[in-house]
């Protein structure tokens, strides 16, 4: 376990050089601080908190210049504070270094102080923290600094809605596009990270929104709609019609699927100069995108625009061709691929495991077959009809979806039932107020019992009361029934939506690469599998980024760092160390960034109600639901977001990969 040796956090300073009993931040896991990368201690860390070191022999003047050099490089430069303190303090800090007596810290904490007051976003204002508590408690350990120091040194600019994002994507940065009136450089930032901006703009679960700290204001910015709205104007302009791209590297990559993932996953190669094909089992790409999300949410000619991007960049693919069925992992390598990406995602739906029951029953259906049927069905003009109720079952949003969709194409009533509480639920909140809306019928608390069958056909759902149980030592509360409490709840329709599954064939012993009891394929943090020149990511995968099932831009993030792992592969004979990945590690491992701080005043205003097609007339028609921004709404929600901008910034004891 790292040694705190001196240090200022939130303003309280810790000295442990005089031999008392050492003392260390409360909240911060010193331990998840010992390593950068393997075998490489980190030996200070700098943040919008304060400063720790753990090495005494790294000079606290160096490591407080190299920090500002960064603060000076992200000044946007729209505010006189940060733009003209940052290169003032730079200058003044790199003078100190060479020059044994240097006296002037007092005007350097007058400069840092209004940078720390004034400035207008988050780089201003935290930027100056770390050497604050350096001139208010250590100002002893400014000295001058020797030139032939080997430490090595690695900083990142980041915000809380950057690292809730699965993608780290630059979020306040294209948010000030919108604001600047450049969509397509808006646009652009995402297109850094994923192609799928404006699928990802009406689908994302918004982790980004959940940890944005205008919500302690009023409430969260609306950042997936404002992606939502730069990708349709410039989707709509042409703006984002790219060119071939240029390939300057021979080895060739396979990428196994066409969904998002895959999709992602080829796009990042594409632009480091690789050629890549692509195998799709199904004779579209999108995936579960395509085949599982409702047209009402997202219609596909945004998808078939945003996956033509890839096609014109050079990738091939070939459709009908099913890992496991028509083709196997040896196959690809014998045919001069060098390295292959698997993300074949669940495509299959599970059923309800009830006693006795019949699969193969006309109306039981799981939510993965039953949400393909009615993509296919509109597709073609012919939208399935279900005659009667309906009762779907689970709580997520694959349940959301299917209940939504039943209510467009059922013609009796359509409920769900879900064993736990509405707070329990893992659906988005937002899409159980518009199926609620929209007239399903909900039952929280109540499972699912035996399906009543008369005839060979189903008439209803016997299902149970439940009640919760008391917490655990975990402190989480299950569920159990209620002795005497089921009843049949009349349905001639049945809908399993309590999750998916890998295709069991997809990979054979011979393949060679390690999956769990699930048939999940295991993966290292850099979504490399034991099996030399094979990746993966998405719903098939488990490790320490992956766990089965996911959100598509959580996948989408898996995706980005495994062409970056791939890429490195080739080149180098092996998978290398991500140095942004792992500061992102390192701020959660160590709970660097703080969720209860306080947030600058500001005068509220309210967030945009994104305008919707009236419930009333959702039935029977499947046009989409949510619109797009006007460029006024747009506009003003962009104004909202604070730029929380925050650097951090780590010395280590030898040179960081990626770093400097």
């Amino acid at each position: 376990m790292p040694q705190l040796i001196y240090g200022v956090w939130d303003g309280v300073p810790y000295d442990n050089r005089a031999g008392s009993t050492p003392s260390t931040p409360p909240g911060v896991d010193i331990e998840a601080l010992a390593n950068f990368d393997e075998g490489n201690p980190i030996s200070v860390l700098m943040s919008e908190r304060g400063f720790l070191v753990f090495d005494a022999s790294v000079p606290l003047l160096w490591a407080m210049h190299k920090h500002f050099m960064k603060v000076a490089s992200e000044s946007c430069g729209k505010c006189s504070p940060c733009r003209t303190g940052a290169a003032l303090l730079c200058n003044a800090l790199n003078k100190a270094m060479n020059k044994a007596d240097f006296s002037d810290w007092d005007t350097l904490s007058e400069v840092a102080t209004q940078m720390r007051e004034t400035s207008l976003c988050g780089v201003g204002k935290t930027g100056p923290i770390p050497l604050l508590g350096a001139l208010s408690y250590f100002r002893d350990q400014l000295q001058a600094t020797p030139s032939d120091l080997k430490h090595g040194f690695y900083s990142a600019m980041t915000s809380p809605c950057i690292e809730a994002c699965p993608g780290l994507v630059n979020i306040p940065r294209y948010i000030d596009y919108i604001k600047d009136g450049h969509v397509d450089l808006s646009a652009n930032v995402v297109l850094q990270h994923y192609p799928l901006v404006g699928s990802c703009g009406r689908v994302c679960v918004r982790s980004c929104e959940k940890a944005c700290k205008r919500g302690h204001v009023d409430a969260p910015v609306s950042i997936r709609n404002l992606k939502r709205f730069a990708a349709d104007k410039a989707l709509a302009s042409g703006m984002l019609t790219p060119i071939n791209a240029t390939t300057v590297h021979e080895e060739r990559v396979a990428v196994v699927g066409a969904g998002p993932v895959g999709i992602a996953c080829a796009y990042h190669l594409l632009r480091r100069g690789y050629p890549v094909d692509i195998f799709e089992a199904k004779s579209d790409a999108g995936g579960m995108i395509r085949y599982g999300i409702p047209i009402y949410r997202l219609p596909k000619e945004t998808l078939n625009d945003e996956i033509s991007i890839v096609t014109a960049m050079g990738a091939k693919i070939a459709y009908g061709q099913k890992l496991g069925k028509d083709f196997h992992v040896d196959d690809l390598f014998k045919n001069g691929y060098q390295a292959v990406f698997i993300a074949c995602g669940c495509p299959e739906g599970t059923y309800l495991g009830m006693p006795g029951e019949d699969t193969s029953l006309a109306g039981y259906e799981n939510g993965i077959e039953f949400l393909e049927r009615v993509y296919e069905g509109v597709q073609h003009g012919t939208p399935p009809k279900l005659e009667g109720d309906v009762v779907v079952v689970g709580g997520g949003n694959v349940a959301m979806d299917c209940c939504r969709a039943a209510k467009r194409v059922a013609t009796g009533a359509v409920h769900i039932i879900y064993r736990r509480t509405e707070a329990d639920a893992p659906a988005d909140p937002e899409e159980i107020e518009a199926a609620r809306a929209e007239g399903v019928q909900f039952h929280f608390l109540c499972g699912q019992k035996s399906l009543e069958v008369s005839n060979g056909s189903i008439t209803g759902l016997r299902v149970q009361d439940m009640e919760r149980t008391e917490p655990d030592a975990s402190g989480r509360r299950g569920v159990k029934p209620k002795e005497g409490s089921d009843y049949v709840l009349p349905c001639s329709h049945v809908i399993a939506a309590i999750g998916q599954k890998t295709s069991a064939s997809m990979l054979t012993e011979e393949d060679g690469i390690a999956r769990d009891r699930k048939n999940c394929i295991m993966v290292n943090s850099a979504q490399e599998t034991n099996r030399p020149g094979v990746f993966a990511a998405g719903d098939c995968t488990v490790g320490p980024r992956a766990s089965g099932p996911t959100t598509m831009i959580m996948g989408m993030g898996q995706a980005y760092f495994a062409a970056r792992s791939i890429d490195r592969y080739l080149r180098k004979g092996r998978v290398s160390f991500d140095s942004r990945w792992r500061m992102s590690e390192l701020i959660t491992n160590a709970h660097l960034m703080r969720d209860d701080e306080d947030v600058p005043s500001k005068i509220p205003a309210e967030r945009c109600q994104v305008r919707e097609l009236p419930a009333e007339e959702r039935a029977g028609t499947f046009e989409e639901v949510e619109q797009t921004m006007t460029q006024e709404e747009a506009w003003l929600e962009a104004a909202r977001c604070m730029r929380c901008y925050r650097i951090y910034s780590v010395v280590t004891a030898q040179h960081v990969p990626g770093g400097e």
